[in-house]
């Protein structure tokens, strides 16, 4: 379950080959294919756990399409190691080759959690508006004026960051800046409440 004015992370992305595969070797496939078939890393993958995800080509060099990114469509369940047919909604734009490499990643919206009071493990993406039960769809807010948890103490025209300090809250940026900005706060703000950040995460 989500807390209402907690900002939200992504599924923890580290790690973690159910929301990124990184590094995987395709088969060749011509500039017009709307399918790329990879090998997978040695965990099974469910049917579409990277559906409205992202397929990118990080590697190979411009003569092996580096540099591209497609919206995966949809594809198949399939073993660790297996072969798997990755369905993308656009063609490629350019030829694919067995010297490229592949990435897979994850819808980032889809099974969000609270952002830990850690280390982040994912990106930051938004702050419930309201209490959410789990396993719920729900609007995720990601700009303008919200109601946001803050644990360190703000001042007007601060930028604020997620804090490591209390999960689901923000604080006013350090000097050294080790987590995302995710807006600005207008006033000020007292520790540990919640108060109104101008959020700046995504348009």
């Amino acid at each position: 379950a989500l807390v209402a004015g907690n900002l939200i992370q992504s599924a923890a992305l580290g790690g973690a080959d159910t929301t990124v595969q990184h590094d995987l070797t395709p088969a060749a496939a011509a500039a017009g294919s709307y399918t790329v078939t990879v090998t997978l890393k040695t965990t099974a993958q469910a049917k579409d756990t990277f559906k409205n995800g992202w397929l990118a080509v990080t590697d190979g060099d411009a003569a092996n399409a580096m540099g591209d990114l497609y919206l995966i469509k949809s594809h198949p369940a399939a073993d660790g190691g297996a072969a798997c047919v990755i369905t993308l909604y656009e063609p490629l734009k350019r030829a694919i080759t067995t010297n490229s490499r592949i990435s897979l990643l994850a819808n980032i919206y889809s099974g969000v959690i609270q952002a830990p009071a850690t280390t982040p493990t994912g990106l930051a993406v938004g702050v419930a508006p309201t209490a959410v039960p789990a396993n719920n769809y729900f609007w995720l807010q990601t700009w303008g004026i919200a109601n946001v948890l803050i644990q360190t103490a703000t001042t007007a025209g601060v930028r604020v960051q997620r804090d490591v300090g209390a999960a689901g809250a923000v604080g006013k940026t350090a000097n050294t800046i080790l987590t995302e900005i995710v807006g600005m706060c207008g006033y000020v703000n007292d520790t540990t409440d919640a108060g109104f950040v101008f959020l700046t995460i995504a348009p």
